[in-house]
């Protein structure tokens, strides 16, 4: 039968995933802090006012922070170089989810320098990756099960988003739709729990995060000139997501560069749009306030949204340690602005120039990652207002269609498989690990190796089918039909088992029965770590240390096939 997760597990879970929302929201304004802060030695107006910079400075910094960063990844051995959202999906799907604090270390500090160097990525991504590490780790020391171990992971996914955007319900459904890539109603309950406290968290120590002035967000007017301009606004976000994908793939074949060589290649780039169009450094979100404040901006638009495209998706593909996920709302909230121009004679521009960016945010991130709710709870959330669901339903699903259409899937599934690697486990391979090893388990009954007449009478009104004894260092296995029956000699005389020991009559069980001796295992994670055991030992069976419940039980081959086929 099918194990139940009870109330209790529930309850602990949700208490870890509270736990997992506060370490996540607490690392996110630790990381924001450090940016904030390490930028006002240089530039006035925090950590994006790039613009107000001298040309050589804006061109340097860029140059230093990658020097920097190629340092850090030639003296750190390589496996604590791997860091960022495909790294943590890669960690659950082929490591039970187990993610090494130092990668977490290295990501932290990584994307601190990159963000402070005026590079085009974001800091949502890295903030993933450290909610993940916090989730695997309290798994780890509370020595959950595979299940828990998802679990808390999602827990400290959804934590950090919900801290880095302030977006609690966004921050669940993006551990469901980018890291597991289904929905998960089991686990809800945790997730829910981590994101409420990483969003509280985040508000309390960082204030409220108002990105966007939406005082002239007004009702869309479906005319058909606002039909084509929300269908000119798809085929602009399509092709931008083209270019943002395809551009990170060309560059992935050149994993094979020095560090130094990718690096230098970002830092010349970055230094050359740092000259010609400043507006495209950093996270970029400053842009998208200008426009939104009715600000010129002193670069053209179109070759803003071009510049960022190409310097985002090239620093991402050359191994820059940050994320996707800010850039692209802000390439997308540019493109609405961008068709709102177009547009400006056939809209009330003035009222729908907030709407369109809003619009074109919430495709851009969906077509990327394929996470349309995600990106649609997000816009609802970051804005407080419910104006744009309706045109950010239609302009999601179209763009996504046509993706889908062209058969390109979210850039961590396709960086994942560029590695030869599978963005989610098989069903069987998913259905082997929402199950514990108890769901097969016999009971045992554990008695010395020399044991009382007394107890072993007792035996006879027992409902468990096995004995295990343990005699030096091997664990042996009988059945308790073979111990009643050699029981029963005794009546025709001294048995040659019979010990007696300070007028103790016993049995010395190893001369009285045909025993086979059993491996002896700690409880494996889940039924598939149990199957590759069976696959590797070619044992029948073993006997199973169940630590948490405090009682060694029996495994089957045999039972756990029977427990597949029936459930398949």
């Amino acid at each position: 039968m099918k194990q139940r997760r009870s109330n209790d597990d529930l309850f602990v879970l949700a208490i870890l995933g509270a736990v997992c929302g506060l370490l996540a929201a607490l690392v996110m304004a630790l990381l924001y802090w450090l940016i904030v802060t390490s930028s006002h030695f240089f530039m006035a107006g925090g950590g994006e006012a790039f613009e107000s910079l001298a040309v050589w400075q804006r061109a340097t910094i860029p140059v230093v922070a990658c020097f920097i960063l190629a340092t850090i990844f030639t003296v750190l051995p390589a496996k604590i170089n791997n860091v960022g959202i495909p790294f943590v999906v890669e960690r659950l799907n082929y490591h039970q989810g187990v993610l090494p604090f130092a990668n977490a270390v290295t990501q932290f500090f990584t994307a601190a320098i990159s963000l402070v160097g005026g590079l085009s990525i974001g800091k949502e991504g890295p903030a993933v990756h450290l909610g993940a590490t916090f989730g695997s780790y309290l798994a780890q020391k509370a020595r959950l099960p595979q299940y828990g171990v998802e679990t808390l992971l999602a827990c400290g996914v959804s934590g950090a988003i919900a801290a880095a955007f302030q977006t609690p319900l966004a921050g669940v459904l993006f551990a469901f739709e980018v890291i597991f890539i289904e929905y998960r109603m089991g686990i809800v309950l945790p997730v829910v729990m981590s994101s409420v406290v990483g969003m509280l968290v985040s508000e309390f120590l960082l204030g409220r995060i108002e990105v966007f002035d939406i005082a002239k967000l007004s009702t869309a007017q479906f005319t058909p000139e606002f039909f084509l301009a929300c269908l000119a606004l798809v085929l602009f976000i399509v092709m931008l997501a083209f270019l943002f994908l395809k551009v990170q793939k060309v560059l992935w074949s050149q994993g094979s560069l020095s560090v130094w060589w990718r690096f230098a290649l970002v830092a010349l780039a970055t230094s050359i749009a740092a000259i010609y169009v400043p507006e495209a450094l950093g996270g970029g979100y400053d842009s998208i306030v200008s426009l939104l404040s009715g600000q010129v901006l002193v670069s053209s638009l179109l070759v803003i949204i071009v510049v960022k495209t190409l310097l985002t998706s090239a620093s991402i593909g050359l191994g820059i340690p940050g994320g996707m996920i800010g850039p692209t709302f802000v390439i997308g909230g540019l493109a609405g602005a961008q068709v709102a121009f177009l547009f400006n004679s056939s809209l009330t521009y003035e009222h729908e120039m907030t709407l369109f960016i809003l619009l074109g945010m919430s495709a851009m991130m969906a077509v990327c990652f394929q996470a349309p709710l995600t990106a649609l709870i997000a816009i609802i959330e970051m804005t407080h207002t419910s104006e744009v669901i309706v045109p950010a339903m239609l302009v999601i699903v179209l763009s996504c269609l046509i993706m889908r259409l062209f058969k390109q899937d979210s850039a961590f599934v396709q960086r994942l498989r560029f590695s030869g690697l599978s963005s989610s486990p098989s069903p069987f391979q998913r259905y082997l690990r929402h199950h514990t090893v108890q769901s097969v388990a016999e009971p045992v009954t554990i008695v010395p190796a020399h044991a009382s007449m007394e107890r072993l009478k007792d035996l006879g009104s027992s409902m468990v089918e096995y004995v295990a004894f343990q005699s030096e260092d091997r664990w042996l296995l009988a059945r308790r039909e073979s111990v009643l029956d050699a029981l029963q000699s005794i009546n025709f005389g001294p048995p040659p088992w019979l010990v007696v020991d300070d007028d103790r009559v016993l049995m010395d069980l190893l001369k009285a029965l045909d025993c086979e001796q059993s491996p002896f295992i700690s409880e494996p994670a889940s039924l598939e770590d149990m199957l590759a055991w069976f696959q590797i030992s070619g044992s029948s069976d073993v006997l199973v240390d169940l630590k948490r419940a405090g009682k060694i039980c029996l495994v089957s081959r045999r039972r756990l096939d029977q427990f597949l086929l029936k459930d398949s």
